[in-house]
């Protein structure tokens, strides 16, 4: 296993926090899931990133959990053993949700294979481009199990009858399929990927920044809404939006024609 699990570089406002154990098909392994989560705590908290990409080295993007780790072990009782297994379940679940609920856009930049757990952390994402031969698949059917904490993710971009058919068939969908589907925004060419998500990303980051941060959480909140509910939340947070000062500003670089100096 490589010394550093996650690679990050800046560019212009973008961190890219790229998953750098492809010998190992960069498993959600305890160990990963806590440097991602140290990683985008940062990241929120450093004022100079605008945009978050979760990148990956090799062919796969992420296999999942690592089965060896949440395998049991010789000594193990079987209440150690779930137990074991449910602490490495709640923490993909907190970071699968502090990806969602946190401040900024992160993007999922997907080169690879992304199947269960790999999977959810696409769905994760608020948005994701991904290569044209990438595929994606909810194996744990397959296995005598069943992917249902991927689909907590994946049945919230997907309609359920795509969610279901990923998880009932174990099979795996190629680019074109998730982006029918709605898993990923749109695939691109191998050669264009991260470029693709470089030019998203840095479109991003010359945004408002208190607009994305609570814009986002005004959406993932509004979105678990009934409808009379969502509105009246949603309008509470425009007013506060628009009357905000980085609004105005906005709204003075809009009739002065120049772009806005977003703090």
């Amino acid at each position: 296993m490589t010394d550093v699990l996650i690679e990050k570089t800046r560019e212009r406002g973008v961190l890219w926090l790229t998953l750098n154990n492809a010998d190992q098909r960069n498993p959600l392994s305890s160990t990963m899931l806590a440097e991602i989560t140290s990683s985008l705590e940062t990241a929120y908290d450093d004022d100079e990133i605008r945009c978050i990409v979760i990148a990956a080295r090799g062919p796969v993007f992420s296999a999942g959990h690592d089965l060896t780790e949440m395998a049991r072990r010789p000594e193990e009782t079987s209440e150690a053993w779930k137990r074991r297994v449910m602490d490495v379940l709640e923490a993909c679940a907190a970071m699968m949700q502090r990806i969602v609920h946190g401040p900024k856009a992160v993007i999922a930049c997907v080169q690879g294979t992304a199947t269960a757990a790999g999977c959810q952390l696409v769905s994760a994402c608020d948005m994701a481009i991904a290569s044209s031969d990438s595929r994606f698949c909810t194996p744990g059917v397959n296995l005598g199990a069943f992917c249902t904490t991927p689909l907590v993710g994946i049945g919230r971009n997907l309609s359920r009858k795509h969610a279901l058919e990923m998880a009932l068939t174990g099979e795996f969908f190629d680019a074109a399929d998730a982006e029918r589907f709605g898993l990923i925004n749109r695939c691109v060419s191998p050669d264009d990927v991260v470029a693709e998500t470089q030019a998203l990303a840095a479109r991003i980051a010359s945004r408002s920044p208190q607009s994305i941060r609570d814009g986002k959480t005004a959406f993932y909140t509004q979105i678990e809404m009934p409808l009379n509910d969502a509105f009246e939340h949603a309008n509470q947070v425009m007013v506060e939006a628009m009357t905000s000062d980085e609004s105005r500003q906005g709204v003075k670089a809009f009739f002065e024609k120049r772009t806005p100096n977003w703090v």
